[in-house]
C-alpha cells in the first residue's frame, strides 16, 4: 500500500512518538534498529529476524548495498509496517493483529517490508544509481512510481508466502473477494482492478497483485521480476520499462499478463465452487447488486438479530434486522476488528482512539451499547484491548490486553465500572486473539498464535487454568466458541473457511460448506448464526444444528494457490541467526539531522506543486532525522534578477508545540511610498509555534490547532509624515477547530461536519502605518436529500482597522468574479461578509476506461450560490512620484453575488494511481447576468511510502 503521508516542505513525515520516550538501537550488518528504552527483549528479537529476513530473500531478490534504519513503534496499537523512501527508512508498528493468520507474524511483517527494501534497493542501479549521486534518495522514491503497486506489494506478499508454512499466498480468506468475482461476474477489467471503483467493491492491490506476481514466476522465470527491476533502473527514461521487460521476457503486458492469470484462476475456482460449494439464504435484505457486509450477527430476540453493517455508501454502523426490516442503532468510530459480542441486552466492541498529540500513539478503548436504553458507554481510558466479548449475563467482559513491552494477557472487567477483576498471561507468552465466553459463562476461548500454527485456548474460570482445545497448526481460524464442551470454530482446513464441530469425543465434522468462506460464528437455540460471503458481501445466514454433521473433508490439492507452482530450486526457510546483538542508547540530540536528498537547483517544494517551473539555478538540501522530529531545507538561489539568495526552512516536531521557522535573504526588498532606495539586502522571517490536537469521540473525528505566526520583512513605507518605516513585524493569532463525522467511500462531503477558523492580525510596532484585522471563517455540512448527496454552507467576516496600508482581505469571494466590478483588481474592504451554500451530488459511475489513457471512476455535479457584502472599499492607485495612494472608492456597501453549477469527473490518467478531478465550473454573475466558464481541477499528490502489512 501507499498510505498517505504529509508533505509540506518535506517529503514522507508520518508522525510522531511522544517526546518523553527515550530511544535505543541495535546496529547488525544490515539493519539499525531503534526501539524505545524498556523494550530490549523486542528489540533483539527484531534485529534477529531481520537478519533472518534477509538471509532468505537473498535467494529471491538482487542482495544489493543494504543498510537501513528500523524504527518499531510499541506505543501503537495497530499492526502494520511500511518502508519509506527520502528519508529511506522501515518502520515497524508490531502489535498483534486480531485477525492474524498462522504463523510468527513479527516474522512474516520483517520479510513483507525487507522484501519492499530490497526491491527499491535493485532499482538503484546503472542510470539510476548515477542520478541518486546527483539528487539523492530521492530520485529512488521517484523511481519507484514506475513499478505497479500490484507488483510492489503483491511480490512482498509472495515472499511472506514462499518463505513460511502459511502466508497470505496460501490463506482461503485472502483471495475470497477476487474468487467470488471471478466465478459469479467474471474478472473486472485492468483498469479497474489497477484503479478501483465507486460502483463496485474492488479487492484491494495485495490480493490480486500476488496473483499477477506468483502466476508470472511459476509460468515464465522465477526471477521474472529482478529482470524487471533491473530494466527499470538501468533505463527509466524508456518511460514504462515495467511493459518493455515483460514484453521482452514474458512476450506479456502488465495488462495481458493480468488477464492470463484471472483467466486460470477463473477455471479453476469455478470447478473449486461446483466441487465444493453450498448457497446460503441470507437474513438481511439487500438491493440487487448493492455491495455491503454484516459481520459478527448475534440472535438479541424471537426474530430480531444484531451485526455490524459496512457497505460503500455508509460509514459501520451497528444495526438490527427483523422481519426483513433494519434500524441503525448506531454509527461506530475506527471499529478493528469487525467483531461483536452480546449478552443480556448489552452489545461490547472495541475502537481505537488517537493519542491527543503523538501520531505514533493511539489507544484501544472497549464500549457498551445497552439496546433498550440505547445508551453507549466507555468502559476503559487510555487501555490497549485489542479485542473483548461481554458475558452471558451482562456483568463482564474478557479482554485482550497487549502493552507496549508486548506482553499478552486476558483480562477480565467488571462491565460497568471497567476495573480489572482477573488478569492472566497467555502460555508461553502467546499471541492471542478473539475471545468468546462459552454458553455457560464459565469458560472463555481464545484463538492463540504460535511458531507451530494457530490453536485454540480456553480458560477456565472455575480452576483459573488454560488448556488446549485445539493444537496449533497452519489453518487459519477466524472465531470459536464452547457450547455443552463441543467447540464450534471456523476454519480453513477444508480449503475455504467453514464452521467446524470439535465434540468432547476428539470428533471432528464439518457444519457448512461455503462457496467462497464463512466467518463469525454464534448459537442460538439449536441455530447457528454466521455471515457467508457472497459476490455482494457477507451476508447473515442461520443454520439448524444438524442432527448427523458431515464428517470433515479433506483440504483440495492447492491448484489455485499460485505461489506454491514457483520453482526455485533450493529455496528455503534459513535458519535462525544467533547472533549476539548488544542494545546501546540512542542519541536524539546527535541525530537530529539526515541529509537524505538535495538538488543541483533551487525548488521550493511547496511552489512546485502548484507551478512545476518554478525552479531556478542554484542548489537545495533536503534533511530529515529518522525519528521525524527535525524537518530542515537549506538551500541557495541565483535569481532571475541575478541576485544570491539564501533560503532555510526548519520545522520542530520533537515536542508538544510544532515549531516552524523560514529565514529568506538576498532578494530586493520593497520600497512603498517611500523615497529613496533600500540598498540593505532584503530579508524575510516568518515563524509560528502550535499545538495540535487530535481526537475522536468515535463517529466524530474533531482536530483544535492554536497557533501564534509572526512575520518579519525589511521593506521600506512611507510613516506619512516624511519619515520612513524600515522593517515591519506583524503577528498572527489564530484558532482552528473542526469536528467531521467519518465519511464512506461514495461520500463527496462529510455527512456532518463543522470548522471555524479565526484568525486576529496586527502589527504591534506599526500601528500608525499598519491596520489590524479580524477575520472568521466557517464551514457546516448536511446530508443531502439522497444517499452520498452533500451541502455545505458557508460563513465568513472580516473587519479591519482604518490606517495609512491595510491588509489585503483574506475571506472568500463570490465565484466568476475575478476582482471587484468596474475592472479594480485590488480592491479592499473594510468590512467584509461572504455567504455561500452548495448542493453536490453523484451523477454515475461509469468504471470507463480509453485505453490505458483515461479511466473514468464518477461524473459528479454540483449547484452553488454565493454572495458577498463589502463596506468601505478602498483600492490602491501609484501617483506621479510613483508612491501608492489610497482611493475610497465607494462609500456604500457593495453587493455582489453569483450561482452556478459544476460539473466533474473523478478519473486516473495513464494508469497513475492517483485520482484526479477536473470539470468545468459556470457561474452567472447577478449583476450582469454574464457567464463565467472556468476549469476546475485538483489532484490530491501526496508523499508515499510502500509496505503496509
Amino acid at each position: 500500500m501507499f498510505p498517505i503521508a504529509e508533505i509540506s516542505g518535506q517529503y514522507y513525515n508520518t508522525g510522531q512518538d511522544p517526546s518523553s520516550i527515550s530511544w535505543k538501537h541495535i546496529k547488525t550488518g544490515k539493519f539499525d534498529v531503534i526501539y524505545p528504552s524498556g523494550s530490549d527483549s523486542l528489540g533483539i528479537k527484531f534485529a534477529g529476524i531481520l537478519d533472518e529476513s534477509y538471509s532468505c530473500l537473498t535467494q529471491l531478490l538482487p542482495k544489493g548495498k543494504l543498510r537501513i534504519p528500523v524504527v518499531i513503534h510499541n506505543y501503537s496499537t495497530r499492526s502494520n509496517g511500511y518502508v519509506a523512501w527520502a528519508p529511506r527508512r522501515m518502520e515497524l508498528y508490531p502489535a498483534p493483529d486480531q485477525n492474524a493468520i498462522p504463523g510468527n507474524q513479527d516474522r512474516l511483517l520483517a520479510i513483507h517490508e525487507t522484501t519492499h527494501v530490497m526491491e527499491m534497493e535493485a532499482l538503484n542501479t546503472g542510470f539510476s544509481g548515477i542520478m541518486s549521486f546527483f539528487l539523492g534518495e530521492q530520485f529512488t522514491g521517484v523511481l519507484s512510481a514506475m513499478l505497479p503497486f500490484w507488483y510492489l506489494e503483491g511480490n512482498a506478499v509472495v515472499s511472506e508466502t514462499l518463505f513460511s508454512s502459511s502466508g497470505r499466498g496460501r490463506n482461503p480468506s485472502f483471495l475470497q473477494e477476487l474468487k467470488a468475482i471471478a466465478v459469479e461476474h467474471g474478472n473486472y477489467s485492468y483498469d479497474k482492478i489497477l484503479n478501483g471503483s465507486f460502483r463496485n467493491h474492488v479487492p484491494d492491490y495485495y490480493s490480486s497483485g500476488s496473483q499477477m506476481t506468483a502466476w508470472a514466476m511459476a509460468e515464465y522465470d522465477p526471477f521474472i521480476w529482478n529482470k524487471v527491476l533491473s530494466f527499470t533502473g538501468q533505463q527509466p527514461f524508456t518511460l514504462n520499462p515495467v511493459n518493455i521487460s515483460l514484453r521482452r521476457n514474458t512476450g506479456l503486458t502488465k495488462k495481458k499478463l493480468y488477464e492470463e492469470t484471472f483467466d486460470t484462476l477463473q477455471t479453476l475456482w469455478t470447478e473449486d465452487v461446483k466441487l465444493t460449494g453450498e448457497t446460503y439464504t441470507p437474513v438481511n435484505i439487500r438491493a440487487k447488486e448493492e455491495y455491503k457486509n454484516y459481520y459478527s450477527p448475534h440472535k438479541i430476540g424471537i426474530d430480531s438479530i444484531i451485526a455490524i453493517k459496512t457497505s460503500l455508501s455508509e460509514t459501520p454502523e451497528i444495526v438490527l434486522t427483523s422481519g426483513g426490516k433494519e434500524k441503525i442503532l448506531l454509527h461506530t468510530g475506527s471499529i478493528y476488528p469487525l467483531q461483536l459480542s452480546y449478552g443480556a441486552g448489552k452489545v461490547a466492541w472495541v475502537e481505537s482512539r488517537p493519542d491527543l498529540r503523538w501520531n505514533n500513539r493511539d489507544f484501544m478503548i472497549i464500549r457498551v451499547l445497552d439496546i433498550k436504553t440505547g445508551k453507549t458507554i466507555n468502559i476503559s481510558g487510555k487501555s490497549r484491548y485489542l479485542s473483548a466479548a461481554i458475558s452471558p449475563d451482562g456483568s463482564m467482559i474478557a479482554a485482550i490486553l497487549n502493552t507496549p513491552e508486548n506482553v499478552n494477557k486476558l483480562v477480565i472487567l467488571d462491565a460497568v465500572e471497567g476495573t480489572a477483576i482477573i488478569s492472566v498471561q497467555s502460555p508461553g507468552n502467546a499471541a492471542i486473539q478473539r475471545p468468546q465466553w462459552s454458553a455457560d459463562g464459565k469458560n472463555i476461548t481464545v484463538i492463540y498464535l504460535t511458531e507451530q500454527g494457530e490453536g485454540i485456548l480456553a480458560w477456565s474460570s472455575d480452576n483459573k487454568s488454560w488448556k488446549i482445545l485445539l493444537s496449533g497448526d497452519s489453518n487459519d481460524i477466524q472465531s470459536s466458541f464452547l457450547r455443552n464442551d463441543s467447540l464450534f470454530f471456523v476454519s480453513s482446513g477444508t480449503g475455504t473457511d467453514n464452521i467446524l464441530l470439535k465434540t468432547p469425543s476428539e470428533e471432528l465434522f464439518q457444519l457448512t460448506h461455503s462457496r467462497y468462506g464463512v466467518k463469525d460464528v454464534s448459537f442460538s437455540k439449536g441455530v447457528l448464526l454466521f455471515s457467508d460471503y457472497t459476490v455482494n458481501g457477507n451476508d447473515i445466514c442461520t443454520l439448524n444444528m444438524p442432527d448427523n454433521p458431515d464428517q470433515i473433508e479433506s483440504k483440495p490439492d492447492s491448484l489455485s494457490f499460485l505461489t506454491d507452482r514457483i520453482d526455485i530450486q533450493g529455496i528455503r526457510e534459513t535458519a535462525p541467526v544467533n547472533a549476539a546483538y548488544h542494545p546501546e542508547s540512542y542519541s536524539k540530540t546527535a541525530h537530529l539531522f539526515r541529509f537524505h536528498s538535495w538538488m543541483p537547483f533551487y525548488a521550493d517544494i511547496d511552489k512546485i506543486k502548484s507551478d512545476p517551473f518554478s525552479i531556478r539555478p542554484g542548489v537545495t538540501l533536503m534533511s530529515q532525522n529518522i525519528l521525524s522530529t527535525l524537518v530542515s531545507t537549506f538551500s541557495y538561489e541565483y535569481s532571475v534578477d541575478r541576485r544570491h539568495l539564501l533560503h532555510s526552512g526548519i520545522t520542530w516536531y520533537g515536542w508538544y508545540p510544532v515549531i516552524n521557522a523560514r529565514l529568506d535573504y538576498g532578494y530586493s526588498p520593497s520600497v512603498i511610498g517611500a523615497s529613496g532606495v533600500n540598498i540593505a539586502p532584503g530579508m524575510k522571517f516568518s515563524g509560528d509555534i502550535s499545538l495540535p490536537f487530535y481526537f475522536s469521540s468515535g463517529y466524530f473525528l474533531h482536530y483544535l490547532r492554536i497557533t501564534a505566526y509572526t512575520d518579519y520583512s525589511n521593506n521600506r513605507y512611507s510613516a506619512g509624515d516624511g519619515t520612513n518605516d524600515y522593517g515591519q513585524t506583524s503577528i498572527t493569532g489564530r484558532i482552528y477547530f473542526s469536528n467531521y463525522s467519518r465519511s464512506a467511500i461514495r461520500d463527496i462531503y462529510p455527512k456532518w461536519a463543522q470548522s471555524i477558523d479565526l484568525n486576529r492580525v496586527f502589527a504591534p510596532f506599526d500601528r500608525d502605518i499598519f491596520g489590524s484585522s479580524i477575520y472568521i471563517r466557517t464551514n457546516f455540512y448536511f446530508p443531502g436529500i439522497f444517499k452520498n448527496n452533500g451541502i455545505r454552507l458557508r460563513f465568513e467576516n472580516e473587519r479591519q482597522d482604518q490606517s495609512r496600508y491595510i491588509f489585503g482581505n483574506r475571506i472568500n469571494s463570490p465565484r466568476g468574479f475575478t476582482a471587484y466590478p468596474n475592472g479594480y483588481s485590488n480592491i479592499t474592504s473594510d468590512r467584509l461578509t461572504f455567504l455561500s451554500a452548495d448542493y453536490v451530488f453523484p451523477v454515475a459511475y461509469p468504471d470507463f476506461n480509453i485505453s490505458s489513457l483515461i479511466y473514468l471512476k464518477r461524473i459528479r455535479a454540483g449547484l452553488f450560490y454565493d454572495e458577498a457584502r463589502g463596506e468601505k472599499n478602498r483600492y490602491y492607485v501609484r501617483n506621479n512620484q510613483g508612491g501608492l495612494e489610497l482611493i475610497l472608492y465607494d462609500e456604500s456597501p457593495l453587493t455582489f453575488s453569483s450561482y452556478g453549477l459544476q460539473l466533474l469527473g473523478d478519473i486516473h490518467v495513464l494508469r497513475i494511481p492517483f485520482m484526479i478531478s477536473a470539470g468545468v465550473e459556470a457561474a452567472w454573475r447577478v449583476q450582469d447576468k454574464s457567464p463565467s466558464i472556468s476549469a476546475i481541477f485538483n489532484m490530491d499528490l501526496y508523499g508515499f511510502s510502500i509496505g503496509r502489512y
